[in-house]
């Protein structure tokens, strides 16, 4: 096991995810769910219409329907007209009475004092015009939603307009997290002198729920070897991936890698990405457990390549891809040639809509600062260090309509 804390022989984030799926590949599982709480599920199949609609005509837009026999020889004489016996009132999505086989806008008519139907102009009337046949909005059997795309709000309406109520969906994988340490004090605790906050618990939540998995938040767990195997236990059986937190590197209370050892595979320790290189995975009983480092910043970016990979591995989804702006330096960018460097950056733009960027270093920056920033970049082995006036592409963590 002394080989596993050897940097030199530690793997790439790419190597990472390759080694872990080969031992431990994620077992896909299927649910229902109502309709109604569909959204942003991933469709485990492809969706068909149970409906065709309309059932059998409807008119397009508001107007009146009329019989197209009655324009054969040019316009009508309207003026002895009666609803319901020449026409009838049909607005948009209406279906209308059989003798009726066209629609008229609703702009192109009017009527006088006395309720009489006019036309405006002259029209020429044909049967079917303005008049949806059945089974143009939807037919029985037609797609309305294909296997492995997020189902978005609208969707949802297509999914209802075909008659779906329930939905196969794939079922959410459960990410535990387990946060460790005994410094450690919950959130809205004030922390007293050599305790620190539990921050990363909230995140890793909300980034969890955001990858399209469900969160399950462990309190904190101490620094002892059997406090931590009890949480790992108990975990084990309540997810389908697990998240101990803290205790990853080499330090006097760094247990998490030896109960790891003890009770399951360790596959390695030490990643080349920064920050965060002393990332562990296990499998154990079949599942992929993983310590990320206790650091704010290394915690995140774990969370953010490592466990989004897995969770995606899960529901058959590709990597998040965020939108990419040019901007240009404007200090330098220290960047570890021996690693794929994490650099949280500060995006603004100038008046003449040109991108400018600040690094915003981990060692020398608030933790703030650094969680707060707009964008990020993230270096290529091999690239190293940065200048003042490089342009880069820089990933937003924001909408880009909010840099100013």
């Amino acid at each position: 096991m002394n080989n596993m804390l050897d940097l030199n022989n530690s793997k790439t984030k790419a190597e990472v995810l390759s080694i872990l799926f080969q031992k431990c590949l994620p077992q896909r599982q299927i649910e229902t769910v109502p309709t109604s709480e569909a959204v942003y599920r991933i469709p485990a199949k492809n969706i068909y219409s149970c409906n065709t609609l309309p059932t059998y005509r409807a008119s397009m837009m508001d107007g009146v329907a009329v019989s197209s026999s009655f324009f054969k020889d040019g316009m009508p004489d309207t003026s002895h007209w009666i609803d319901g016996r020449e026409y009838s009132r049909a607005d948009t999505g209406d279906d209308f009475d059989d003798p009726y086989d066209a629609v008229i806008p609703i702009e192109k008519v009017s009527f006088d004092v006395q309720g009489r139907l006019k036309f405006q102009e002259k029209i020429e009337v044909k049967e079917g015009m303005c008049v949806k046949k059945r089974g143009s909005t939807i037919k029985e059997g037609d797609c309305v939603l294909k296997a492995g795309m997020p189902i978005r709000p609208s969707d949802l309406a297509a999914l209802v307009i075909g008659g779906i109520v329930q939905v196969p969906v794939l079922k959410k994988p459960v990410v535990a997290f387990i946060p460790t340490g005994s410094e450690l004090v919950a959130a809205g605790t004030e922390p007293q002198r050599g305790q620190n906050i539990d921050s990363n618990s909230i995140m890793a939540k909300h980034m969890i729920i955001e990858m399209g998995a469900e969160p399950l938040c462990y309190p904190i767990v101490k620094d002892n070897l059997e406090s931590i195997g009890i949480a790992l236990e108990k975990s084990l059986k309540q997810a389908d991936i697990i998240i101990m937190n803290g205790g990853s590197s080499k330090g006097g209370e760094d247990f998490t890698t030896k109960v790891f050892k003890n009770k399951g595979e360790v596959l390695l320790h030490w990643v080349k990405a920064g920050p965060g290189r002393p990332i562990s995975l296990a499998v154990i009983n079949k599942k992929p457990v993983i310590n990320l480092p206790g650091p704010a910043l290394a915690a995140y970016y774990g969370l953010d390549w490592c466990i989004r990979s897995i969770v995606n591995k899960y529901l058959g989804i590709p990597m998040i891809r965020r939108q990419k702006v040019t901007a240009v330096l404007t200090e330098d960018m220290p960047c570890p040639k021996p690693i794929s460097f994490l650099c949280k950056m500060d995006i603004g733009k100038k008046t003449d809509g040109t991108y400018i960027a600040t690094p915003v270093p981990f060692k020398t920056s608030s933790i703030g600062m650094c969680l707060g920033t707009n964008g990020q970049f993230i270096s290529e082995i091999g690239e190293g260090d940065y200048k003042k006036g490089d342009a880069i592409e820089i990933e937003l963590l924001c909408s880009e309509e909010f840099i100013f």
